[in-house]
């Protein structure tokens, strides 16, 4: 097979959009996509020394004059394995979910258009991208969530203050990324639609209608905390009675039992964002060259 006669598929997040599960499932049917002709690599592989994409394709500034380089393209030569189609998933490609600086956040994911544009000119070959987005309050919810299991405890009020809600704009997100030359086909979903739409995503990312390949695993791989766990989370950090008390205390009362999930938004906000978000959608939906994934088109409709 000739290098020409394969494509590639970057599904590159975003976080808290069940980018786990989508990893996951496509990691169990791993073996029976390579039987069909298509590869898969996601974190599990990419989170690895010395494996990065950056540091795979030659991205990083700094290149280990010792270590030998292979080529992007004899590098693409080794991880397709003569496969017709190579999926590549790693969210954290495009950027971090939670920054360590202190000082609020503009833009989420500001370096993502610039970092795919370099890779895409690495690699030498068009690139399919593929980009779940979900509603900025439960993004941000969520996000807040996953920095206090991380052990890294602060008010709701300051990560709201460092994360505001405007500075999550998926449009903006959208025409940035297809505006790429590189960029050949750009699948959007919402979290929202996420399990309806789960065999539309796997069909465009194996590239033809086998989807049927990939069967989604029969659990939340991350959950999320609950009100409860949150407050009590921050009681004993604020009495400093454990070090890390994330790491314990979120298993102390499930969403999964019946606690009502975290929400650190009023009914006010979320009716507000519902709109925002909602007009997003609408506007992804129309713009040329974006394949949005919806319930009711099941594959989509391409403009």
């Amino acid at each position: 097979m000739k290098e020409t006669d394969f494509t590639i598929a970057f599904h590159i997040g975003a976080h808290k959009t069940a980018t786990t599960h989508l990893q996951a499932s496509l990691r169990r049917s791993s073996g029976q996509l390579s039987e069909a002709g298509v590869e898969y690599y996601g974190p599990g592989y990419f989170r690895r020394p010395g494996r990065t994409i950056p540091s795979l394709f030659g991205l990083n500034a700094a290149i280990d004059p010792i270590r030998k380089q292979k080529s992007p393209k004899d590098q693409l030569h080794v991880m397709r394995k003569g496969s017709r189609r190579l999926i590549l998933s790693e969210e954290n490609f495009i950027g971090v979910l939670n920054s360590p600086r202190r000082f609020p956040i503009k833009q989420r994911y500001p370096y993502a258009d610039g970092r795919i544009s370099d890779l895409i000119a690495r690699l030498e070959k068009k690139v399919d991208i593929f980009l779940g987005i979900r509603n900025p309050v439960t993004f941000l919810n969520s996000a807040y969530c996953q920095l206090l299991m991380s052990g890294r405890v602060m008010p709701v009020a300051r990560f709201q203050e460092l994360n505001p809600l405007e500075s999550v704009d998926w449009l903006n997100l959208v025409k940035r990324i297809r505006a790429l030359p590189g960029v050949d086909m750009l699948v959007v979903w919402r979290y929202e639609d996420y399990c309806s739409v789960f065999s539309s995503i796997c069909a465009h990312l194996i590239g033809d209608e086998r989807q049927i390949i990939v069967r989604p695993i029969k659990r939340v791989v991350h959950p999320s905390l609950s009100s409860p766990a949150v407050e009590e989370i921050l009681r004993q950090h604020s009495s400093q009675q454990v070090k890390s008390p994330s790491l314990s205390t979120g298993k102390l009362f499930p969403v999964e039992e019946g606690h009502p999930p975290f929400d650190g938004f009023s009914r006010d906000v979320h009716h507000t964002i519902d709109e925002v978000y909602r007009s997003q959608v609408i506007s992804i939906a129309v713009t040329p060259g974006v394949t949005l994934l919806t319930p009711e088109s099941h594959h989509g409709s391409k403009r």
